[in-house]
């Protein structure tokens, strides 16, 4: 069973309680323009196993067919906790190092950059992770039945998505036990007190073991994001600046050893000689400001209509990509990501959204004659079509300035 694909439609229900809980209290933490490019990447991070296997999926097959160090049951209530206990173990391990070595930090920063903090954070997931089955490996091999250790991690991942919020402040004793939505908000924040902290899953024990814990104090607020921003809703430049950044750092260092080192140092490290060559310092938190471009209410209105359906489409396909034909899935799938990439450029206000998006929507029409659609679907698409139509008919027939695109 797919338990992250069975949780969508509650994680979807509780982010709009959420908002709607915010509205209603007059503590709205939910901005539109970052919360469809929160959701596209968590879209795009689950459809990315359509495209590609999984690095890990071999080493994990190899691990479950050889020989384990201990018979070990495949029922029961012991095996489940201490399948439960062992993946939040690694999961430490791991998240601390995508926290402490750039090559990690590249993929994980994905799931930083948010300057908010609600239940749409949650979602926002990397999609170019790549040896984070390294860290998990070893339980397979001490005998952990395959089956129960990754539906522990789909329970460990499940378990992260309701810590995201600031409307929960403390649970009382269970603070020193259990990953909180006070302890995680302090691993979410970049006030330097704060940084790097708190890298638990399901338990915050190993950071209070291991010295990496931090309470969050009332006199220090937490201010949210990346401290060097990033700036923009696309979700493919979210998956690659750090990667970019830190090539172009390896490009101008002089030494062989500092090109190789630069990935496996921490974030912000900087060999001596190329200082300002290319990094830009951050700014002091007294100078930050959310990220949030000018665009017409008509152009985001039109974003995220094109985001609702982008994303059923998404969910769609991972549930009927195994019936599919390869090609028919990354046909789908890539039109899927043209779509995500779009709403980028409609909610940060720029004028050549108008012209893919007519693209876009000439691309979707003609694969409607291609792709494996049951009657009722074809329907869908058709009627999504024509609203699209309509629509950006409207945005463009409109004078430029008043469409407010740059």
């Amino acid at each position: 069973m797919n338990i992250i694909l069975y949780a969508i439609p509650g994680f979807i229900i509780l982010i709009l309680a959420e908002w709607l809980y915010g509205l209603a209290r007059g503590r709205n933490t939910y901005r539109v323009a970052d919360t469809i490019t929160s959701i596209s990447l968590g879209s795009i991070s689950r459809l990315r196993g359509l495209l590609f296997l999984g690095f890990g999926s071999w080493f994990y097959a190899r691990a479950a067919d050889g020989y384990p160090l201990l018979d070990l049951p495949d029922e029961g209530v012991g095996i489940w906790l201490f399948a439960l206990l062992a993946y939040d173990f690694s999961y430490y391990w791991f998240h601390r190092i995508s926290h402490e070595v750039n090559l990690f930090w590249a993929a994980h920063v994905v799931h930083h950059q948010s300057e908010d903090y609600n239940l749409g954070t949650a979602l926002r997931q990397s999609g170019s992770g790549l040896f984070g089955f390294i860290f998990y490996l070893p339980w397979l091999f001490v005998g952990i039945p395959p089956e129960i250790f990754f539906a522990s991690g789909a329970i460990n991942l499940v378990y992260q998505f309701w810590v995201h919020t600031q409307h929960v402040t403390r649970i009382g004793p269970l603070e020193y036990i259990l990953v909180t939505p006070s302890n995680h908000r302090v691993h979410h924040a970049q006030n330097s007190l704060y940084i790097d902290r708190n890298y638990g899953g399901i338990l915050c024990i190993w950071d209070r073991m291991f010295g990496t814990f931090q309470d969050e104090l009332p006199d220090k607020p937490c201010i949210y994001g990346i401290r060097k921003p990033l700036k923009s809703y696309n979700p493919f430049w979210a998956n690659v600046h750090v990667y970019w950044s830190t090539l172009l750092l390896s490009w101008h260092t002089a030494r062989w050893q500092d090109k190789i080192k630069v990935w496996f140092k921490g974030p912000g490290w900087q060999p001596e000689g190329v200082a300002g060559v290319h990094r830009q310092e951050p700014a002091p938190l007294t100078e930050f400001y959310k990220f949030d471009p000018p665009a017409p209410v008509p152009a985001r209105a039109y974003a995220f209509f094109q985001f609702v359906c982008t994303t059923l489409a998404g969910t769609g396909m991972l549930i009927v990509a195994n019936g599919w034909a390869a090609f028919d899935v990354a046909l789908a799938t890539g039109l899927i990501f043209l779509s995500f990439y779009l709403q980028s450029l409609w909610t940060e206000g720029r004028r050549v959204a108008v012209v893919l998006e007519w693209l876009k929507l000439g691309l979707i029409f003609a694969a409607l004659g291609y792709l494996p659609l049951s009657p009722v679907f074809s329907i869908l698409f058709l009627a999504y079509l024509i609203t699209s139509v309509l629509s950006l008919a409207y945005l463009t027939w409109q004078k430029q300035p008043a469409t407010g695109l740059s």
